[in-house]
């Protein structure tokens, strides 16, 4: 028997260790001594304690010498990009949007919003996908520009339309907002909760920096006060609603945001999660580690899950991989990644009346054939699992090979034995006793 090679082991008291395990993402506490043998000598460590080691092979901390544990995550990888069970639709009602924050990568277009003829198309590619028997869940994710543009009068009529037709034939659906929620009121509220929403939300920090980014164009008007009561209102009202919060933060940011999480202090803790995203076009001044660790701590202490960067326990990098995914815009053109700007030089297919896609061919076997994870720097790495590598949108557009400048472990601004600690509070530890972990 050998420890297995995806166990990251963390020193978090004197006397105790956490050992995660990213391909189980599942953690387990040791003595440190023990902690010591499974790295270090396993068979010494079942003498020692061999009802430990048979409760860590049972749950495969431990696993047999012959194991091969990439080879297990290579075939969840194939078996995943090739899912047919579930389809990810993104569909991007607008690509205008009703503010300009400075960091935002897309080329907004003015005026841009479905037709019917698109609204029609869209709605017919759904019923052909939905006869497709194997198909058990439908994935909707609206984005954009910002999708709630034109929501009543546009998307939320085609959105019922392709719940309707998800749940007569017995498949599930849902409908994931990400959306800046200025365009979210009193008056179209319920309809959100008609359609079991959930959303990405996403806010600057404090109100002083927050109104910095996203204000109203035209009358100079910050968007932070209104967004704080949408989110009260969202998860007041809307029984089922989950709100992904990503808070875009640089080196300004992070010092302010305690304000932020006072303003939440009463909201439903069940319906809401922190993610925190550096801004993509900045980079650290200063290589503070315990400023981010710090800022996650109080978060965790108010009550709060948190997630940070994009790793967490999936089979593959990016949606943009699998091959029931496909992402339709508001003129029929469409894409597969949805994290690049939407024009024509990234455009890879078109949305017929009839409902089916003209592919550029050539375009989608280059992406498709992409394995993310297929080089020695991902193969390697524990947190393999976590991540899958880079994107097949960076690999495409990466011309010297070089792909460590995508790594995301060494683009963390975490220790890693702090980042261990944070997904085990976050995991397990209840705000009250929080403080005898960390």
């Amino acid at each position: 028997m050998k420890s297995s090679q995806y166990n990251i082991i963390v020193k978090n008291k004197e006397k105790n260790s956490i050992c995660y395990n990213t391909r189980l993402d599942a953690f387990c506490i040791l003595t440190n001594e023990d902690a010591e043998l499974l790295k270090n000598d396993v068979k010494k460590l079942y003498l020692k304690a061999p009802r430990l080691v048979e409760s860590m092979y049972k749950n495969n901390f431990i696993v047999d010498d012959d194991c091969n544990e990439l080879y297990l995550l290579e075939q969840e990888y194939k078996k995943a990009i090739n899912d047919s069970s579930v389809f990810y639709l993104t569909i991007l009602p607008s690509l205008d949007c009703n503010l300009r924050c400075w960091y935002c990568f897309e080329k907004h277009i003015k005026g841009s919003h479905l037709t019917p003829n698109v609204s029609n198309a869209i709605l017919t590619f759904v019923r052909n996908k939905l006869k497709d028997e194997n198909l058990k869940e439908l994935n909707v994710e609206l984005f954009g520009g910002e999708p709630l543009l034109y929501f009543k009068s546009e998307l939320y009529p085609l959105l019922k339309k392709i719940r309707e037709e998800s749940i007569k034939v017995g498949k599930k659906v849902s409908f994931f907002f990400v959306t800046n929620a200025v365009c979210i009121n009193k008056e179209n509220i319920h309809l959100f909760e008609e359609l079991e929403s959930s959303f990405q939300i996403s806010i600057d920090g404090s109100k002083e920096r927050h109104d910095k980014i996203k204000y109203i164009p035209d009358t100079g008007e910050g968007t932070y006060e209104s967004m704080i009561k949408t989110l009260y209102s969202l998860t007041n009202r809307l029984n089922n609603v989950y709100i992904n919060l990503r808070i875009n933060y640089d080196d300004e940011t992070i010092p302010k945001m305690p304000e932020l999480i006072t303003q939440l202090n009463e909201i439903d803790r069940n319906k809401i999660g922190i993610h925190l995203e550096r801004v993509w076009q900045t980079e650290r001044k200063v290589f503070d580690n315990e400023q981010l660790e710090s800022i996650i701590s109080k978060w965790l202490e108010a009550g709060f899950k948190v997630s940070y960067m994009n790793m967490g326990r999936r089979s593959f990098s990016c949606k943009a991989s699998a091959k029931n995914q496909v992402v339709i815009s508001w003129d029929g053109s469409v894409y597969k990644c949805s994290g690049r700007d939407f024009t024509d030089a990234h455009k890879e297919g078109e949305l017929l009346c009839n409902g089916s896609i003209k592919w550029d061919n050539e375009k989608l076997k280059k992406r498709i054939d992409i394995v993310t994870f297929d080089n020695d720097m991902c193969k390697e790495c524990k947190f393999l699992p976590l991540c899958w590598g880079p994107c097949c949108q960076k690999q495409m557009e990466c011309k010297d090979g070089n792909l460590n400048r995508y790594c995301q472990k060494r683009n963390m601004e975490m220790r890693i034995a702090e980042y261990v600690k944070y997904r085990f509070n976050n995991a397990y530890v209840n705000p009250t006793n929080y403080r005898e972990w960390i």
